[in-house]
């Protein structure tokens, strides 16, 4: 790993408990839902992207990741305790990025498939050049979600993170950080119903064409 690096941490290993279903799996158009952020964060200036499942065999992952140039900026990490809360697939994404000597991270969720690459990158060029403030998160409408990155100086505070706390919690009650507002509300669509899969495949459709 070079000096500096920021590595992604793609949290995919959700129960889906809503879905009845593995919702990674879905079929959206030429892919299944859960490769789209992921297609984003690895053609991205990431230097790395941890992909945090709780299964060994990622069976949503399309098979072109596994060619070169992808397949050398990726790895799937297995988090046992995945089933207990997003904490605990953060604090796993974020203890390996930490034997890596990662300078920071970015979490990215799989269930957002429109997040882009240039959104990712703009991310990343105001962390480069703000690099004292201990964050930089995308908001829409006021507040502030995911993708983010987080400084190495806020890693003790993502591992004290439990249960579903996620990324959103420190971003919306740690006041030195900077949000980068984005237009499009499309980008900050999850999938955590069979009505949000529904809504999904409509503005696919229209977004494709």
């Amino acid at each position: 790993m070079k000096q500096n690096n920021i590595v992604g941490i793609y949290l995919a290993a959700g129960r889906s408990s809503r879905m009845g279903s593995d919702k990674l799996r879905l079929p959206l158009g030429p892919m299944n839902l859960g490769n789209y952020a992921l297609a984003a964060a690895l053609s991205s200036n990431l230097d790395y992207v941890l992909v945090v499942s709780n299964e060994a065999a990622v069976e949503w992952m399309d098979n072109t990741f596994y060619n070169d140039p992808n397949k050398r900026k990726w790895s799937v990490i297995r988090c046992s305790e995945a089933h207990l809360g997003q904490a605990h697939s953060l604090r796993f994404g974020v203890q390996t990025a930490l034997a890596m000597e990662a300078a920071a991270v970015m979490i990215v969720l799989a269930d957002q498939p429109f997040i882009s690459k240039e959104m990712i990158n703009e991310l990343l060029i105001r962390f480069q050049t703000n690099r004292n403030i201990s964050f930089v998160a995308s908001r829409y409408d006021g507040l502030a979600r995911p993708p983010v990155i987080f400084a190495q100086r806020m890693f003790p505070e993502l591992l004290r993170l439990q249960n579903d706390q996620g990324a959103r919690h420190l971003i919306r009650t740690v006041t030195s950080g900077i949000c980068i507002d984005f237009a499009s509300p499309d980008l900050f669509i999850d999938v955590d119903t069979a009505e949000d899969y529904r809504i999904l495949l409509e503005k696919f459709r229209f977004w494709k064409s």
